[in-house]
């Protein structure tokens, strides 16, 4: 796929959003947890899909870093990510599944491409805080009140379908989405506040998933002969004819 007809799917209005006070603030919080947090990459094989800046934390080194998106270093669909199957071992999708057409293709993609014990990590806007009442009350034709704010229970659900278990997860921006750079450096100490009295509240929720793993090869267990046969003082004696009968 060409990088001009990349660019021509690239949501315009999103990429300036992200370029903004807001978004930027956004951008810099799942950074800095991410680069507080390193155990959640693992593995070799490390892809960031979205996102306006390098997320993947600088300390952690693997033979393929890389990035997908406009500017980025790999060219793709996220509904058809262009990596073998069970190829990658971590990946990261930043705020993809609110602005695609079709959320479930982009994770079952991304089951396709992660290995077994694989993980993945979701950076998604809460509907179920400030973030969410300011989405409903907009027209919801400017970036990022125009996208689908999901759940977590709902995401989660979808994950279980498709072989995921959910390890974690971290919440990140309780200031209110003004526009205003001066009200946001003011709004601080809600960051603080709300971890502390309203976590439920964060305008942004980080999951952490890991692609469950089945064994092919069935356990052997050690065979007793109890377990086929009862025991003889569980047994009851069968009743002759003469019991039955009685004497003659």
């Amino acid at each position: 796929m060409a990088d001009s007809d990349i660019d021509d799917n690239i949501d315009d209005p999103l990429t300036r959003w992200w370029q903004s006070p807001l978004g930027h603030a956004v951008l810099k919080q799942e950074q800095q947890l991410f680069q507080s947090v390193p155990e959640h990459f693992h593995g070799y094989y490390q892809l960031q899909v979205g996102g306006e800046i390098n997320l993947l934390p600088e300390m952690v080194m693997p033979k393929f870093k890389r990035r997908m998106g406009k500017s980025a270093d790999v060219a793709g669909a996220n509904e058809a990510l262009p990596f073998k199957s069970k190829s990658l071992d971590t990946l990261l999708l930043s705020h993809i599944l609110e602005f695609s057409a079709d959320p479930h293709q982009v994770l079952r993609e991304a089951e396709r491409v992660l290995v077994g014990d694989g993980t993945m990590i979701i950076c998604c806007f809460n509907p179920w805080s400030l973030w969410g009442v300011r989405r409903l009350f907009s027209r919801k034709i400017s970036a990022p009140w125009n996208g689908h704010f999901f759940g977590k229970s709902r995401i989660k659900d979808w994950l279980s379908l498709l072989n995921f278990d959910v390890i974690a997860c971290e919440k990140l921006m309780f200031r209110p989405p003004v526009k205003s750079e001066k009200w946001l450096q003011r709004a601080v100490k809600f960051d603080t506040l709300g971890h502390r009295f309203w976590p439920i509240f964060s305008g942004v929720k980080v999951l952490v998933a890991t692609k469950r793993t089945v064994p092919l090869t069935p356990v052997a267990q050690r065979w007793r002969p109890g377990q086929i046969f009862p025991k003889k003082s569980l047994v009851t004696k069968p009743a002759t004819r003469d019991k039955i009968n009685g004497p003659s």
